[in-house]
């Protein structure tokens, strides 16, 4: 686990489906109404560019824990039903059963994560909305499949890796996860000007340990069908100026209507 704890700490692993009542969802988006078949394009761009020290100690980030409960509102049968979802994408998408939170003889583990809110991950556009020059403040939130856990590659099936599987090198991962946009300056649970949308990986990030993490996600409306992707790269980059510090960099571009790679 320290081997895993490495990554985390490196946030190789902070990338990137119970509604609130009245938080808009992405049913008002282009791309989801099957009678249209040309919908217009639409996009929307996230990044963050936050300079801090990952490994203070002194620094207590909020928890994933913290997020489904604080602002999310989640009691824990609601946080054990989303994780429940997770783990059926998982195992549909790479054949891997993460049910017990271990597979593979313990070298693939199930994680979670969020954000780091010292990262500054903000949207700065959104279809159909007008958002400040600032942005607004994104709330990423995933489980994580980390392949590696014993420094061992893996052997994923599923609808990725096929009948025959795909090997993955250890330092990969996958992730199921559900981005919340802060549509206020002060956050108010349920208000209608918040906006959430739950993300997939398409295929493995091959070099997650790396740091230089480029990723592959499609988009869900509520009951769980595709209507855009995110196309993405994020990198922690060490400032090297004596301070400890790094500065997280992510661009991430959303896309709508799903493309064809991010059909089922």
């Amino acid at each position: 686990m320290e081997y895993v704890r490495k990554h985390l700490n490196q946030g190789v692993l902070a990338l990137g489906m119970l509604l609130l009542t009245g938080v808009a969802l992405a049913e008002d988006f282009p791309g989801i109404n099957p009678k249209n078949p040309n919908p217009p394009k639409a996009t929307g761009a996230l990044m963050a560019n936050g300079i801090y020290n990952p490994f203070d100690p002194a620094y207590m980030a909020p928890t994933p824990e913290d997020f489904d409960v604080e602002i999310m509102g989640r009691s824990p049968g609601d946080i054990e039903r989303r994780r429940q979802l997770a783990v059926d994408y998982f195992l549909e998408r790479f054949g891997i059963d993460l049910s017990s939170g271990f597979a593979d003889e313990g070298n693939i583990v199930l994680l979670e994560s969020l954000m780091d809110p010292r990262a500054n991950y903000r949207a700065f556009k959104l279809p159909n909305r007008k958002v400040p020059r600032n942005g607004h403040i994104v709330y990423d939130r995933q489980w994580v499949m980390f392949i590696g856990a014993l420094e061992r590659s893996a052997t994923l099936k599923g609808t990725w890796g096929g009948a025959e599987g795909t090997i993955v090198p250890p330092g990969s991962v996958a992730v199921d996860g559900e981005y919340l946009i802060q549509g206020t300056p002060r956050f108010r649970q349920g208000h209608p000007s918040n906006f959430y949308i739950r993300f997939q990986s398409v295929d493995p990030i091959i070099n997650a340990a790396s740091g230089d993490i480029k990723f592959n996600c499609v988009l869900l409306n509520r009951k769980g069908r595709v209507i855009g992707a995110a196309i993405g790269r994020q990198e922690l980059v060490p400032l090297n100026d004596g301070t400890g510090n790094f500065q997280m960099a992510i661009q991430n571009v959303w896309q709508f209507p799903a493309p064809a790679w991010a059909l089922p």
